[in-house]
């Protein structure tokens, strides 16, 4: 697969500011009878952290890099979401022959909204029919699988989706502009929000998110549109945060309330939203003058988790104690 001209230089200046060396810090230590977290992604954040409220525990822990596609498996969902973990994006090439579509000159890239509204994907409405029947539309589209956590330009692909019958996607894909054609088939499984395919290869169905009803929150690097600070336009950026499981949780900012004070109480000052990104990256910053990573601890999060129960959550660091970033730590608290 060809390189990624485009996006290189995005992915530089990303993987320079990841690598950043942070002074130590004393560890934190949590309030009595408040849950104390950290997740371990490292300063490569080559890893997603699938977590459950119910047990504090992280339930799986999956190489961001295993998948490239994810296939809604719901009849409410039949939409289909690049990784975000890559900073994939994908150009629509209309109904074209699949054997010899190529980029225009100008090619108009699209990335995944980062609240994952199934209406708002970059591929988009590809099918037409019932969810148990889907007619493909026929358009081509050219993948950018992003980059590694080496800030490598992972390459292109060609993708063509054929439809949904009997319970299962079909695709056809090759590499980008020309190489083998593979088909690959896709079955869903309503326990999980989503099927996960790699397009590695003859390509595979892999084992990505736990069944649905096993987490609430994904600690993940995704790709959302950031202003640019030098001329406030938004771009397509990797970021580090936090992600709700898109099925039965949802989640409220309670900024500048203090942690202990916010109770049961105070949940209907609150609105609810299941956006995915309701919790985001921005419970953070990073500090180029001191070349660190600041915690906005006024920046606190009220959690309706997939079986209904509500929970207090803040964020606590970003580096562990000698001084590395990846380290996610929070505290949270059963309300």
């Amino acid at each position: 697969m060809k390189n990624n001209p485009g996006l290189f230089l995005i992915g530089i200046i990303f993987f320079s500011s990841c690598f950043v060396e942070d002074e130590p810090v004393p560890p934190y230590v949590s309030p009595p009878g408040v849950i104390s977290e950290v997740i371990e992604m490292g300063p490569s954040y080559g890893t997603q952290h699938f977590y459950d409220l119910e047990t504090d525990s992280v339930v799986a822990i999956v190489d961001r890099s295993s998948w490239d596609l994810a296939f809604g498996s719901s009849n409410l969902n039949r939409s289909i979401y690049l990784n975000h973990s890559k900073l994939m994006k994908v150009c629509d090439l209309g109904p074209v022959d699949f054997a010899t579509a190529i980029l225009p000159q100008q090619p108009v890239w699209v990335i995944d909204a980062s609240s994952g509204n199934p209406d708002s994907t970059g591929i988009g409405a590809w099918a037409k029919g019932s969810a148990g029947n889907l007619t493909s539309e026929n358009h081509i589209y050219v993948l950018d699988l992003g980059f590694s956590t080496l800030g490598e330009a992972l390459g292109r692909i060609k993708l063509q989706l054929l439809g949904f019958q009997n319970g299962a996607y079909q695709i056809r894909y090759s590499d980008y502009p020309s190489g083998p054609i593979y088909e690959l088939s896709i079955p869903v499984n309503v326990d999980y929000s989503f099927m996960y395919a790699s397009l590695s290869g003859s390509g595979a169905v892999v084992s990505v998110a736990p069944p649905a009803g096993n987490w609430d929150l994904l600690f993940t690097q995704y790709t959302t549109m950031v202003p640019n600070p030098d001329n406030g336009i938004p771009e397509a950026y990797s970021v580090n945060g936090t992600l709700l499981n898109p099925k039965g949780v949802a989640a409220a900012r309670a900024f500048e309330v203090a942690f202990d004070s916010l109770g049961v109480s105070d949940l209907s000052n609150y609105s609810f939203s299941s956006d995915w990104d309701l919790i985001g990256y921005d419970w953070k910053r990073y500090d180029f003058n001191t070349a660190s990573y600041l915690i906005q601890s006024n920046n606190l999060y009220l959690i309706r988790n997939r079986v209904g129960n509500y929970y207090k959550l803040r964020f606590t660091g970003f580096v562990n104690q000698f001084g590395q970033s990846g380290h996610i730590g929070f505290e949270s608290k059963r309300l």
